[in-house]
């Protein structure tokens, strides 16, 4: 094929879908050379071959037949649609098939849905490439199709992998909690501006990143010299990596959501980067910030929930980590804002509830308030319609505690 870069992102984001269970028979489309390269209908997603991805313009799309047509018309259009938009996917994972059988809107579940997918996903009326635009618009980057799976919109074939896992976690989230009571979304006005924000600050640097990288150009993350220094801040900055990389590959976040910070003394932490992907991050680029004045160092600012961390572990001097994910189940507890009764087999970790806190936006005061209040001396708490956030007296007793109210939360949303 022509385009060899993008051949090898369509093969990597493919296995990547594939592997996870979000594609089975849709379609992938990265935009380039005024039209789109996407996988053909015999596409082998587990190894996607070179004469397995087309280049179809709007000119020569009308000589292609069937059901491969219609699906590149649709992310031909869906494209277009969004005008800042590299790429688009028709993706058909369990939970997202099971949704898009419902023909219903799914509401802004959790934060990280309306950041990355919009303020809602509308259901198209019909399979067509005008219905699908027709859903698209607004602040919206997905909708589904009736009984087919969903499409996926965004600047990056890694935005598409993010928005897809997001999606997953928010449609199959809305099924279970039918089930316990239902998830509390937050309103259309709370969606919109996480929406902008992110679009326009907290991911604008990571998707210029991605994008360079999948261009195949030199990617620079830092932006200031670095902070880390000495030897002990290098092992303290080096095993934060490997911790973002673990909650990457444990699924207990999804893209650059969020966040780590470990105690170097009474006074500083050390913290992960704001809106920077955690494979692509370097431990230099962590951030030392004082937890009384919020004023930091190093060669890219601190996470926006730097103030959590910071209350946290002020607020707990036997604690030296805090970890803040958006895992799958526990995500689903946060959206119905309830506290959970713990099973008897993680009391010993977890206590005997998890408690929830009220809801604080994203990098706000409010959140910051409203966790630490919430948490009190528990181990860990639910933050309202956005995540999860442990405390540990280091980073592998805060993963013990991650792993073990994921499995807690999995169990109660499955249980009879």
């Amino acid at each position: 094929m022509k385009n060899e870069q993008v051949y090898e992102n369509l093969k990597k984001y493919s296995e990547m879908l594939f592997s996870d269970g979000y594609i089975e028979c849709g379609y992938i489309a990265a935009k380039a050379d005024g039209g789109i390269y996407i996988t053909t209908s015999d596409a082998d997603f587990a190894d996607l071959k070179e004469d397995q991805v087309a280049f179809v313009t709007d000119k020569d799309v009308e000589s292609l037949e069937g059901n491969f047509r219609a699906a590149a018309v649709l992310l031909i259009c869906a494209i277009k649609a969004k005008k800042d938009a590299g790429a688009a996917a028709i993706v058909d994972s369990k939970s997202i098939l099971e949704f898009s059988a419902k023909k219903i809107t799914l509401p802004p579940v959790l934060e990280d849905m309306s950041q990355i997918n919009g303020i809602s996903v509308r259901a198209a009326k019909k399979n067509t490439a005008s219905e699908t635009v027709s859903a698209l618009s607004g602040l919206r980057n997905v909708c589904f199709l009736p009984d087919a799976g969903a499409v996926v919109t965004g600047r990056t074939l890694a935005e598409i992998y993010t928005g897809t896992l997001v999606l997953d976690k928010c449609a199959n989230g809305y099924l279970l909690a039918e089930r316990k009571g239902g998830i509390k979304h937050i309103t259309a006005f709370e969606a919109a501006i996480e929406h902008i924000v992110y679009k326009l600050k907290y991911s604008k640097k990571n998707q210029q990143n991605q994008k360079a990288a999948e261009e195949g150009q030199a990617v620079e993350l830092a932006e200031k010299p670095s902070a880390i220094v000495t030897d002990e801040e290098k092992k303290i900055a080096a095993d934060i990596k490997a911790a973002g990389v673990r909650l990457l590959e444990e699924n207990l976040v999804q893209g650059t959501w969020g966040n780590i910070a470990v105690r170097l003394n009474d006074k500083e932490m050390m913290a992960t980067p704001s809106g920077l992907d955690y494979v692509m991050l370097k431990p230099e680029q962590m951030a030392i910030v004082n937890m009384e004045t919020m004023e930091w160092k190093g060669s890219n600012k601190p996470t926006s929930e730097k103030g959590v961390h910071a209350k946290l572990l002020l607020a707990h001097p036997e604690s030296n980590a805090t970890v803040h994910t958006h895992p799958f189940y526990g995500s689903i507890l946060a959206a119905m804002r309830q506290p959970l009764p713990v099973p008897e087999k993680y009391r010993d970790i977890l206590g005997d509830v998890v408690p929830v806190s009220k809801f604080g936006p994203s990098g706000t005061g409010m959140l910051v308030k409203n966790t630490a209040e919430a948490i009190g001396n528990s181990p860990c708490c639910f933050m309202a319609s956005h995540g999860v956030v442990v405390r540990g007296k280091d980073l592998e007793e805060a993963f013990v505690i991650c792993r073990a109210l994921e499995d807690a939360c999995k169990d109660y949303l499955l249980s009879d």
